[in-house]
């Protein structure tokens, strides 16, 4: 008998548990959306002290489980940082956390619309991004540069050209000092790095078209008309996408129909 009421206690107790694993879920994002609330409203600044575990327990009437749950939710995407033994705090921006998003967007969706919209990202960022190395008329700048189209140029093997001509792009975003367009630049290197590979597998021609292409930019930016440096980026991307959709194009199969 005993055994009998100790199975249907440890029953009741799994059920009771499982539900209160399912009961939370609704209160769990709403502490979280308050949080974050406040967070992204600025009404508590970078470095403020959340309150703690046990205060947002009363304060919303939520189990520990749940309070910690929603924590952590926001520290992943950066908006939070724990200090252990001291709490939670309001975490500065953290470009990382944007790399690592969109590094994984990137990988993880390969239909033709993303590839479209990443080149456009590209053709946006890196447009500007030569506008302002230009405008900064720094040598080290244009040798930074120049050495990867020498180390480009030099290249023997099609990979080894595909990733540096992708690096020749990071180094551009690197330059123009803003560390979005490097944060960017760098989440989506793996991706880039891909597509180039197929590329110049595929093109015809194609390593010729980039050297070319690569040296338009940098004469643009030695030339410190940030208006011309960035049109000669823009350009190489726009051509690089025209590329792709022909290839797109030419790799469709013909429908025919009998005369």
């Amino acid at each position: 008998m005993s055994v009998a009421r100790n199975s249907s206690t440890s029953r009741k107790a799994v059920r009771q548990d499982a539900a209160e694993q399912v009961a939370p879920l609704s209160a769990n994002y709403q502490i979280e959306s308050y949080l974050q609330e406040r967070i992204l409203s600025g009404e508590w600044p970078t470095g403020f002290k959340l309150p703690s575990e046990a205060g947002l327990q009363k304060q919303f009437g939520a189990s520990r489980t749940v309070i910690r749950e929603a924590i952590r939710r926001l520290q992943g995407r950066g908006l939070l940082k724990t200090v252990n033994g001291s709490g939670s705090y309001v975490s500065g921006g953290q470009l990382e956390h944007v790399s690592q998003a969109l590094n994984a967007y990137s990988m993880l969706t390969s239909d033709d619309k993303t590839f479209g919209d990443l080149l456009e990202l590209r053709m946006a960022i890196e447009g500007d991004a030569a506008a302002k190395v230009a405008s900064r008329q720094l040598s080290d700048d244009w040798q930074c540069l120049d050495a990867r189209l020498a180390a480009m140029d030099a290249a023997h093997v099609v990979e080894e050209f595909a990733i540096l001509d992708i690096d020749f792009h990071i180094e551009l975003l690197r330059l123009s000092g803003n560390g979005l367009f490097a944060s960017l630049g760098k989440a989506l290197r793996g991706r880039w790095v891909r597509l180039a590979f197929d590329a110049f597998h595929k093109g015809e021609g194609l390593r010729e078209a980039t050297m070319v292409e690569h040296r338009e930019i940098f004469r643009a930016i030695m030339s410190g008309n940030p208006t011309i440096a960035r049109e000669a980026a823009r350009k190489h991307i726009w051509m690089a996408r025209t590329r792709w959709n022909e290839r797109q194009d030419s790799s469709q199969p013909t429908t025919t129909t009998g005369e």
